[in-house]
């Protein structure tokens, strides 16, 4: 059973509901009323602006909530319960990083969680991945605006697919995820409004990002790309989309036996004149666009 509606009174009463999602041009708060419906599997709310960007104290009612969608940079409320939990949660998104989702995650009140989106609104280095250690299952992580990592010597998590939208991709942010040893899926996003993101140089370390298979970058500036003796071996897909200070990929790539699918989408012109010069081996391709002229 399920309802897709603006907030109406008496919506405490609808007890067997299961899914919610909730489209409305504005709300002035996430009312509690919703932390009654105790057979709550599914909470939408994507489709709505919260004025006050934080989930309600209730919230810890909802055991049988799965899966949580925000609208953005929403807090968890705190608790003095320290058992509070959402066991059977499995998707949440549009979550703020601040010092209370840390201790969230680090207390482990979600532990089945697989998929998780976070955003930044402050400049400030935290060290949110290594709150995220205690999530055993968690394998997608989408992160908006987050512009310092902390820097631990190892994290040990199973994280299969990660998303970087408009967030810092340093020399060592980028040591950081290719150390990660379950890595198949890395996608970069960068809008160019944010300035201290230009000028990126990728480094990717000797034999890191072993198990990566998939790497795209939107929009991102970079300067140069090194990949190190062993780096990415299994890589299958390339994606790489308006970056348009990249004039040279790196020789290293060419030479990767598992390398099947290279895009190349509005690049620079440097670059779309290497690409034309290049001999594809059997059993890999080349898309080029807008498509390479052979007579320029």
């Amino acid at each position: 059973m399920g309802i897709c509606c603006l907030i109406s009174k008496g919506i405490e009463k609808l007890v067997l509901l299961r899914y919610l999602s909730i489209s409305s041009g504005e709300l002035h708060v996430i009312p509690n009323s919703i932390c009654n419906l105790w057979n709550l599997e599914t909470l939408d709310m994507r489709n709505s602006t919260v004025i006050t960007k934080c989930l309600p104290k209730g919230i810890w009612k909802l055991q049988r909530l799965r899966h949580l969608y925000l609208d953005g940079s929403t807090s968890l409320p705190r608790t003095r319960n320290n058992t509070a939990a959402l066991p059977n949660l499995q998707v949440l998104t549009g979550i703020a990083i601040n010092e209370d989702t840390e201790s969230h995650f680090a207390k482990v009140r979600f532990p089945n969680l697989r998929k998780l989106g976070l955003y930044s609104s402050e400049w400030a280095e935290l060290g949110i991945l290594s709150s995220l250690r205690p999530l055993c299952h968690l394998q997608t992580l989408k992160i908006s605006q987050l512009y310092k990592f902390s820097s631990p010597t190892s994290i040990s998590l199973t994280l299969t697919k990660i998303t970087l939208v408009d967030s810092a991709l340093s020399t060592a942010n980028m040591g950081l995820l290719g150390s990660l040893t379950q890595l198949r899926i890395l996608k970069v996003r960068v809008d160019a409004m944010y300035g201290q993101l230009r000028n990126v140089e990728l480094i990717c370390d000797e034999r890191s990002f072993q198990q990566l298979e998939v790497f795209k970058m939107v929009d991102l500036e970079v300067s140069r790309w090194h990949m190190g003796q062993g780096a990415m071996p299994k890589l299958q897909r390339l994606v790489i989309k308006s970056c348009r200070d990249i004039r040279k990929l790196p020789d290293e790539l060419w030479g990767l036996g598992a390398l099947r699918d290279v895009e190349v989408l509005h690049p620079n012109p440097f670059l779309a004149r290497r690409l034309r010069q290049l001999r594809m081996r059997d059993g890999c391709k080349l898309h080029v666009y807008p498509p390479l002229n052979p007579t320029n």
